[in-house]
């Protein structure tokens, strides 16, 4: 690794982000990893098949008590949320139809943002893509979107039917599961567990727990920024075949205590992030 140095207290590395390199080690060695760039067959239905599923809890809620609209929120809905979220994050490499239908993607991706009540599909892929381009770039690596671009074509118009076909509840169990399950939920332990420094030196993180299952393997991190081109359902087949590269790596078992340590372990805080600076280049 290159030279690191104190600037304010993030921890600054002046030296390139290490995914690029080895990616082009693991590919020279085993060219068979080409093979799993491109579309994910499976991910429209998948992803339809959860927006439906929330179209139909909130004609189930609506009639329920207060209480229980939170509890399903938090127990059921945000799970379904929050997912969505990562199918977004998977769409965003145009991995639903290929990149030859880039529009496309950009329109299932709003589908999918659909049932979540924040619309932002839009704007989050130029951030996540600049997240790649620019690991740990100042100013330039951005992970949460801050835009509201494409407001139009998202969520108003579903939410007016929905309040107008079955009430407010519905409209609460959607926002209120999003918002839940980005907090202190077992799932959304990925946003610290995927590039908070928890070893020095190491900006990358990957989980191979069972959450996988519900989260398009957005654990496969380490190798999902190694290959972002390759669908997330395809990340354990890299793992596997480049096995040496990963193995050895630093890597999380827990989602949860990922969440604790954060809260309660001193040396791990908002500024336990590796940075560094890019040369942009001006085009002409």
């Amino acid at each position: 690794m290159g030279k690191t140095g104190e600037r304010g207290d993030f921890e600054w590395v002046y030296n390139d982000q290490p995914h690029t390199s080895r990616r082009k080690e693991i590919l020279a060695k085993y060219p068979e990893i080409k093979s799993l760039m491109g579309p994910d067959p499976q991910l429209k239905w998948v992803v339809t098949g959860m927006v439906l599923t929330q179209l139909l809890a909130c004609y189930m809620v609506h009639s329920l008590s207060w209480k229980w609209v939170f509890f399903w929120s938090y127990g059921f809905g945000g799970c379904i949320n929050h997912s969505l979220t990562l199918a977004i994050h998977d769409i965003s490499h145009n991995v639903a139809f290929g990149n030859k239908l880039a529009r496309l993607n950009r329109w299932f991706a709003m589908w999918a943002n659909l049932p979540i009540g924040l619309p932002y599909s839009a704007s989050f892929k130029k951030y996540h893509i600049d997240h790649h381009r620019y690991l740990g770039g100042d100013g330039l690596d951005v992970d949460i979107p801050t835009d509201v671009e494409g407001w139009f074509f998202c969520t108003p118009l579903l939410n007016f039917l929905i309040f107008y076909l079955w009430g407010l509840k519905p409209i609460v169990y959607l926002i209120a599961g999003s918002i839940l399950c980005m907090g202190l939920h077992p799932i959304s332990g990925h946003f610290i567990a995927e590039h908070y420094m928890f070893l020095k030196g190491h900006e990358t993180y990957s989980y191979y727990g069972p959450l996988n299952w519900i989260t398009f393997n957005v654990g496969y991190h380490m190798e999902h920024h190694d290959f972002p081109s390759i669908p997330g359902s395809k990340l354990p087949q890299v793992k596997m075949i480049a096995a040496e590269y990963y193995d050895s790596l630093p890597q999380h078992t827990s989602w949860t205590r990922v969440l604790w340590d954060f809260v309660f372990d001193d040396s791990i805080g908002p500024y336990t992030r590796i940075k560094r600076e890019y040369k942009l280049v001006k085009q002409e």
